[in-house]
């Protein structure tokens, strides 16, 4: 029984002990975050516009919603 105690007893000192050491050390986020950077602006090449057809589709095919049929 007194070996029981004793134990528990230390156990319990133990765990004061590292919280008291846990508590007493610096916080972590002390750390200021760092400035915003500034805007990046990125330039972009005009697009070319694609040849127009004029009314000529050439080798497209039609869909007129048939399924599975030749």
């Amino acid at each position: 029984m007194k070996f029981l105690k004793k134990s528990i007893i230390t156990v319990f000192a133990l765990c004061v002990l590292a919280v008291g050491a846990m508590a007493s050390e610096p916080q972590k986020n002390d750390q200021k975050p760092p400035p915003p950077k500034p805007p990046q602006t990125v330039e972009k090449p005009p697009k070319e516009q694609p040849p127009r057809n004029n009314g000529n589709n050439g080798d497209k095919g039609g869909n007129d919603n048939r399924r599975g049929r030749p």
